[in-house]
């Protein structure tokens, strides 16, 4: 992985609202006022959970969590429309930096070649507790799948496209019941990506949309993930399945890019 946050950081003021600083170690916020201030670094975080980012353009919500579940705080971020601060039209700047960033200390420079051996809890519902990757399968309290017998990945959702749903078997029959559910996040996404590409030689299905404004899911693309996942450290992309899933997200031209 090309660590766009390995040695460089994001510094954005918004006047009259926040600070806030995301480094490759961390995330830190002050209010304009002073009344909140927040410095964590990645390593205490185990998950983050984001408000309104699915279905609005503007002020989100994120909240740090440990990896039991416990409140570490809260901010809001791109709380303002700003011009210069969109990617491709979405107002996301601030909110993708911090799920990139932590997604890049998370999954390390190693992946996607890690994910075999990579064991990092990569989301939590209430339905599957703490889901983890270890010894190559997703593991959840109800649900396991091993990453070699994933077949197809889809986006999902009812109303808020917030879903993916894992099948080991080619859709078949009037009941297509997936094997495991996952929530849409910025580490559940590039795993999943990377699985496709290698198992099947094609990405997650964005196809689906949510019965309203969007007619697809690929909104999805531009607000979680980099294609920089799939490069090596020096920019260059050398496995063909590291090059099928680098070409899926380089397409929307969303990367979050920090001045050299």
């Amino acid at each position: 992985m090309k660590r766009i946050f390995s040695d460089r950081e994001f510094t954005y003021n918004v006047q009259g609202k926040h600070q806030l600083r995301v480094s490759g170690e961390g995330v830190s916020y002050t209010t304009a006022n002073g009344k909140k201030s927040l410095s964590l670094l990645f390593k205490e975080i185990g998950s983050l959970f984001l408000l309104r980012y699915c279905n609005s353009n503007i002020s989100y919500s994120v909240t740090f969590r440990d990896t039991n579940q416990q409140f570490l705080g809260e901010i809001d971020t791109d709380v303002l429309e700003r011009r210069e601060a969109t990617i491709q039209g979405h107002n996301i700047l601030e909110t993708k930096s911090i799920l990139i960033a932590f997604a890049e200390n998370k999954l390390t420079s190693a992946f996607p070649d890690n994910i075999p051996t990579l064991e990092v809890m990569l989301a939590f519902t209430l339905k599957e507790k703490a889901i983890w990757l270890k010894n190559g399968s997703l593991v959840g309290a109800k649900h396991q799948v091993k990453l070699s017998d994933i077949c197809r990945v889809k986006c999902v959702g009812n109303g808020t496209l917030n879903s993916l749903y894992i099948y080991t078997k080619e859709k078949g029959g009037f009941f297509d019941t997936p094997d495991m559910k996952v929530p849409v996040n910025e580490l559940t996404l590039p795993v999943l990506e990377a699985v496709m590409a290698q198992n099947t030689g094609r990405g997650i299905d964005f196809s689906q949309g949510n019965g309203f404004d969007q007619k697809t899911s690929e909104y999805i693309i531009v607000r979680y993930m980099n294609s920089t996942f799939f490069q090596n450290e020096n920019g260059s992309v050398s496995e063909d399945w590291h090059k099928i899933a680098y070409d899926h997200i380089q397409q929307y031209q969303a990367d979050i890019k920090l001045s050299e």
